[in-house]
């Protein structure tokens, strides 16, 4: 687990740029849990990582509260699910994705995926609002993700200093 503290908006641009850059070598993770209260930052880092992208710059991000999932044309593709009014089923799209190596999945509202549906490889991130930014905490989950999470804090450290 690693807590990471963003003061700015371009602080939050930029972890999301690393995330990105530490994903490309990550082929194996392509699965990030968000959860935080509403207003925390989920759907503002999520539109960071996929501008992040190539092909990032022809998407439309926005919160997939009403849609439940929306579809990226990124490289690679992106697929952003709201689970908040999901407790009881999964979107078809997501458990479509789940599947598929290729897809990089968002999740807001995290804590609506049952156990089960989860991949092996993916990391937790909760955003919490606070006086000052966000606080991140980042929990991984199997061994490349804990490798990820190793590399992401440590390039965060040295991005910082």
């Amino acid at each position: 687990m690693a807590q990471i503290s963003l003061a700015t908006l371009d602080d939050t641009r930029c972890f999301a740029d690393l995330l990105v850059r530490a994903l490309e070598n990550a082929p194996e993770v392509k699965t990030l849990l968000l959860r935080g209260d509403l207003g925390s930052g989920k759907t503002t880092l999520t539109r960071f990582m996929v501008l992040g992208l190539p092909g990032g710059t022809e998407a439309e991000v926005a919160s997939p509260s009403f849609t439940l999932c929306n579809h990226y044309p990124t490289v690679p593709p992106v697929l952003h699910c709201d689970l908040y009014r999901c407790p009881g089923s999964l979107p078809e799209d997501l458990l479509e994705a789940l599947d598929n190596l290729r897809t990089l999945i968002i999740i807001e509202w995290a804590e609506f995926l049952p156990d089960q549906e989860r991949p092996e490889e993916y990391l937790d991130i909760a955003l919490k609002a606070c006086e000052e930014g966000h606080l991140l905490t980042l929990q991984a989950s199997g061994f490349k993700a804990e490798a990820l999470l190793r590399h992401l804090c440590e390039q965060w450290t040295v991005s910082k200093v």
